[in-house]
């Protein structure tokens, strides 16, 4: 019997978080998995290059019709080595669009949606809905969200998958550590409240904003000369240069508390939630660390199962809340079927229309 051949297709420089999973899954099923992408994201993920069967480096310009003939290439690559499906690990843009009506009837094209604003009305999307007919959303409540469009299957996956270096970061005892993934920026994360955070709580609780800050930045700043002019500095560690996936982890194994920064009326606060997840809430699944979230966002299932909640401003009683819980909820997400590996490589497999049940 001929081996299954599935090419994982990412043009951007992000979402890599998703793609662990898909390759354990994949390999689950004997499949051979040719990786499309970009050398930057390959390289900074290798625990990636074991799994794949061989990849395809493509650099787009970013300006989709120009693009065409690196589509094109790629399409005769992909028939020349027995490719029979192909999945975008972002299924959305132009080079998404050019790409799927280029493949062949002999290759059919899933796709994951980040942001289910790609179901509202993007002329592109729908485009790309003539030819991916399957996609996947990043949680059970995103799926809540969405109208389906017609003709449209959709169900979610959870990449629960991240690379274990099996060494922790040095802790000191007595210390407990609150990370919000990602460096220190407004555009996303509320800085004013974390000010709030670190005065209101004691100097045993530590916030660790793990990602790369840029120190030239406005907001991390004015963010950095708030917290020296109040004596703070000491309780807050950031970043200066790209976070690898050993550092990442070893901070991870040491957090008590994951902090994703979504308050209402704050910008982040209609994307995230109404529209995609953040990326907290898939490194809680994946590493069962009981997240803090506001609690206007008590609605949501999957938080009610994995996060302690808090008022903004109560935070000292909601974390002292949370800590009594923290046991419990660490349990809670550990004990969720939907977050263990096994079942998310079945679920993949059946999205691929590789499994039955």
């Amino acid at each position: 019997m001929k081996q299954l051949t599935v090419a994982l297709v990412e043009f951007g420089g992000s979402h890599d978080e998703c793609i662990l999973t898909q390759l354990e899954a994949l390999q689950t099923a004997n499949a051979s998995v040719i990786l499309v992408t970009n050398l930057q994201l390959y390289d900074r993920n290798p625990q990636w290059h074991e799994l794949i069967k061989a990849v395809y480096f493509i650099e787009p310009t970013g300006k989709a019709l120009k693009d065409l003939g690196l589509m094109r290439r790629l399409v005769k690559y992909l028939e020349q080595n027995g490719v029979s499906k192909v999945v975008f690990n972002t299924a959305q843009g132009g080079h998404v669009r050019n790409l799927s009506f280029l493949l062949p009837k002999s290759i059919r094209a899933y796709g994951i949606i980040h942001t289910i604003r790609k179901f509202q009305g993007s002329f592109t999307q729908k485009i790309i809905h003539r030819k991916i007919k399957r996609y996947v959303v990043l949680s059970d409540d995103l799926l809540q969200h969405v109208a389906v469009p017609k003709g449209i299957s959709l169900r979610s996956f959870y990449p629960v998958s991240f690379p274990n270096f099996h060494q922790k970061a040095e802790k000191p005892i007595g210390e407990h550590w609150i990370t919000i993934t990602g460096g220190v920026e407004n555009r996303r994360k509320d800085l004013d409240a974390v000010i709030g955070f670190i005065q209101a709580t004691g100097p045993e609780i530590h916030f660790v904003f793990l990602g790369k800050t840029d120190i030239n930045h406005p907001d991390a700043q004015a963010f950095l000369r708030a917290i020296e002019i109040q004596g703070l500095t000491d309780r807050v560690r950031y970043f200066t240069d790209f976070v690898d996936h050993a550092v990442f982890d070893a901070y991870l194994q040491q957090t008590d508390f994951l902090l994703p920064l979504i308050h209402p009326d704050t910008p982040s606060a209609d994307e995230y939630i109404n529209h995609q997840i953040s990326g907290a809430f898939t490194i809680a699944f994946g590493y069962k660390i009981p997240l803090l979230i506001h609690e206007a966002y008590r609605t949501e299932q999957d938080l009610t199962i994995s996060a302690a909640f808090y008022q903004s401003s109560a935070f000292t009683e909601g974390l002292k809340t949370a800590f009594s819980l923290h046991e419990r909820i660490h349990q809670q997400i550990g004990q969720e079927e939907k977050w263990t590996k096994p079942y998310q490589y079945r679920n993949y497999l059946r999205f691929l229309e590789l499994v039955i049940n």
